[in-house]
C-alpha cells in the first residue's frame, strides 16, 4: 500500500491515522453513517460525565447518554453559539482534560478578539492526518518541497523546516521589500506545491511583477484561510499556470471541506459530523445554502457539539456522486464568513458583493469598506495592465446591487488591503464595516 512508503518517518500516532483515514475515504454511505452515530454516541456520553457546560445542559434538555442514537437524536442539542462558548470556556474544559494532553490555541474572533481553546493530542494527529490525506487529494507529500503561507504572528519572516524542504513564510510580513525576499527564496527552492491564502499569493505575484523579478511557479496550489470565488481562482491558475486546490478547516477543528483530484468540494465526515441548517430557523438544509454547524469526534478535552461555524456551504442534493469514487457528501461552493455587511441609507443589505470587482480590468484584489452610515470605499489593488474606467464598470454595478442607494462611494489605489482592528489577524476582510453592522445583529 502506497501510504506505507510515504509516512513511515512520520510520529506513530499520526501514521496510524493516516492509515485509518487512507481506508475510510472510499467507506459507503452506510458504513460513513455507521461510524458517525458510534463517534457521536461516544462524544456524548463523554461529554456528559466530565465536561461541566454539557452536564448542565443535558439536564435542562432532558437529553438521556444512554438513550442517545447518534445523527438521529443530535437535533436535541441547540446550537453552540461562538460568544457562549467565549463567555464560558472554562466550563467546556473536560474535568479530565489532561489525561488527553492538551494545548491551548487561539483564533481570532470577527471584533478582532482572541477565542481561546484546548485541542488534545488526538484531535491534533486526527486533524493532520485528515489533512495530510487531503493535501494528498492534491498532489502534495511529505519529503516533497513545499512553499507555505500562515500567520505565524511575525515571529519571523521567513525560515526553512524539514531538512530545507518546506519554505515557511508569515503573512504578517508582507510587503514589497519581503515579497521580493521571499521570492528569492522560492525560486532557490523551487517548491513543487504552494499552500497559501489566496490574496496572500494574489499580493506576492504583484511584487514580483512590479519589480520585473523572476518566479518560479508551482504545478499545485493549496488555497486555505479565505473564501475562493471562482474567479479568484481563475486569477490565480492564469497568474501562477497551477492547479488550484481549496481547502477549508477551522483552527478550532470543528469543521473540514476539501477537493479532491476531481476539484469537487468533499465535507469530511470521518472526521466530524457536519449538519448544514437555515441560520433563522435552524432546519436542516439537505440541497441548497446552509449554514456549516459542525461537532469534531476526537477533542475529548474540549468538545464542541453544534458549533456554529458562521460560514455556509451550497449542497448537491443528496444523490450527486464523484467520479473520483469517494462517498462522503459534496459541496458545490463554500461561501465563508459573512460577519460584516454593507448598509444603505435607505435599509438595502449586501453581504456578497464579489460581481463589481469582476468588471474591471486589472483589479488585483478589492476590498469594501464602509466607515459611516452614509458612505463606503473601496480599497483596489491595481494590476499591470489597470485602467482608470475600470472604476466605472466597478461603480455602476455596485451601484445596482445596492439599489441605486445614495451611499457616496469613493475608491482607494492601494498596495495592500485592509486588516480588521488595529493587529494583524491573518485574515483580510473582503468587506469590512467599521459602522458595526455584524452578520448576527
Amino acid at each position: 500500500m502506497f501510504i506505507k512508503g510515504m509516512y513511515t518517518t512520520l510520529p506513530r500516532t499520526l501514521y496510524l491515522s493516516l492509515l485509518q483515514y487512507h481506508r475510510s475515504q472510499y467507506w459507503n454511505r452506510g458504513t460513513i453513517g455507521a461510524y458517525q452515530d458510534k463517534m457521536l454516541c461516544r462524544l456524548i456520553s463523554h461529554a456528559a460525565v466530565h465536561v461541566p457546560y454539557y452536564r448542565r445542559l443535558f439536564v435542562d434538555i432532558g437529553l438521556n447518554p444512554a438513550t442517545f442514537r447518534g445523527r438521529r437524536d443530535m437535533g436535541k442539542i441547540p446550537f453552540l453559539e461562538k460568544e457562549t462558548f467565549r463567555l464560558n470556556t472554562r466550563d467546556f474544559m473536560a474535568d479530565n482534560a489532561d489525561r488527553y494532553s492538551p494545548t491551548w490555541s487561539q483564533t481570532s474572533g470577527s471584533t478582532g478578539t482572541p477565542l481561546s481553546y484546548i485541542l488534545d493530542a488526538g484531535a491534533l494527529a486526527h486533524d493532520a492526518a485528515a489533512a495530510l490525506r487531503s493535501y494528498g487529494w492534491a498532489g502534495y507529500y511529505p519529503g516533497m518541497k513545499l512553499f507555505s503561507v500562515k500567520d505565524y504572528l511575525k515571529k519571523w519572516e521567513f525560515r526553512y523546516s524539514q531538512l530545507g524542504r518546506v519554505l515557511n513564510f508569515d503573512l504578517n510580513s508582507i510587503n514589497q521589500d519581503s515579497g521580493l525576499r521571499i521570492w528569492k527564496e522560492i525560486n532557490k527552492l523551487k517548491p513543487t506545491v504552494f499552500r497559501s491564502y489566496p490574496f496572500t499569493l494574489m499580493m506576492l505575484y504583484q511584487y514580483g511583477t512590479q519589480a520585473g523579478v523572476d518566479m518560479h511557479f508551482p504545478r499545485r496550489i493549496i488555497t486555505t484561510g479565505e473564501t475562493l470565488s471562482r474567479d479568484l481562482r481563475q486569477r490565480l491558475e492564469s497568474r501562477f499556470h497551477a492547479e488550484i486546490f481549496d481547502y477549508y478547516g477551522m483552527t478550532e477543528n470543528a469543521s473540514m471541506i476539501t477537493e479532491c483530484p476531481c476539484h469537487s468540494y468533499h465535507v469530511i465526515e470521518d472526521v466530524s459530523f457536519h449538519e448544514f441548517c437555515d441560520p433563522g430557523t435552524g432546519h436542516p438544509i439537505h440541497d441548497g445554502r446552509g449554514e456549516i454547524i459542525a461537532t469534531n469526534f476526537y477533542n475529548y478535552a474540549m468538545p464542541l457539539i453544534r458549533y456554529r461555524t458562521g460560514d455556509f456551504a451550497r449542497l448537491h442534493p443528496p444523490s450527486h456522486t464523484c467520479p473520483c469514487g469517494r462517498n462522503f457528501r459534496t459541496v458545490k461552493t463554500i461561501e465563508g464568513r459573512k460577519e460584516d455587511y454593507i448598509e444603505t441609507p435607505e435599509g438595502t443589505r449586501l453581504n456578497l458583493i464579489e460581481t463589481p470587482l469582476n468588471h474591471g480590468k486589472g483589479i488585483m484584489m478589492g476590498q469594501y469598506v464602509q466607515d459611516r452610515p452614509d458612505h463606503m470605499y473601496v480599497n483596489i489593488v491595481p494590476g499591470p495592465d489597470f485602467v482608470k474606467s475600470s472604476l466605472v464598470a466597478v461603480e455602476t454595478d455596485l451601484r445596482r446591487l445596492l439599489n441605486n442607494s445614495s451611499i457616496a462611494i469613493e475608491f482607494h489605489l492601494v498596495d495592500q488591503l485592509e486588516y480588521r482592528g488595529k493587529n494583524k489577524t491573518g485574515k483580510i476582510p473582503f468587506i469590512y464595516s467599521k459602522t458595526g453592522k455584524s452578520f448576527y445583529q
